[in-house]
């Protein structure tokens, strides 16, 4: 994030300082921990729940400012790849992968755990269905993970899903599934 928007986080209490690192402040990731709960143990629909998520939990932490432009958009512009940064320590003591560099890595073991005999939709002719199963055993795999390694951070499963299904990378150039579908 441009130092701009860490500066802009830091003063509204929505990124803090652990060690050298710039993450989230506990009650933002709560916030957005929470909502994504909510989001996903009610809907179907798999795609854009990151969004709606995010933009949730900001709204319970964050009222308004008076700062510049110049310090907002920059913190808006690095905010998906701030969560994801700070979410990568969690998920690395649940030992779903490790951290090489300011990419995450997922464990073959966590690969591994995914049942190989379902029948899946394909992702052409049912792209939901097969989204929804897809997430559905990611979260299931994941909370797994959290109960056995990390059982503090089971409460933030669900935000973990939605980050390995993200990928773990909000890179502007990124090549998504959906850009070979079309």
């Amino acid at each position: 994030m441009h130092p701009a928007g860490i500066k802009f986080g830091l003063s509204h209490g929505l990124l803090e300082f652990n060690g050298a690192d710039v993450v989230l402040s506990g009650a933002f990731l709560e916030s957005i921990s929470e909502m994504a709960r909510r989001k996903v143990r009610r809907r179907k629909r798999v795609m854009g729940i990151w969004d709606e998520a995010v933009s949730a939990g900001l709204r319970k932490v964050f009222v308004s400012s008076t700062a510049p432009r110049q310090e907002v958009t920059p913190f808006f512009t690095g905010l998906d790849r701030m969560i994801m940064q700070s979410l990568m320590p969690i998920a690395e003591k649940a030992k779903m992968g490790h951290r090489s560099g300011k990419y995450f890595v997922t464990s073959n073991m966590f690969f591994a755990k995914f049942r190989k005999d379902v029948r899946r939709p394909h992702m052409r002719n049912e792209p939901g269905a097969a989204w929804r199963l897809h997430f559905r055993e990611t979260y299931a795999v994941i909370k797994e993970f959290c109960a056995e390694h990390s059982p503090e951070n089971l409460r933030h499963a669900e935000l973990l899903a939605l980050c390995q299904l993200e990928g773990w990378d909000r890179s502007p150039n990124k090549l998504t599934i959906e850009d070979f579908l079309v």
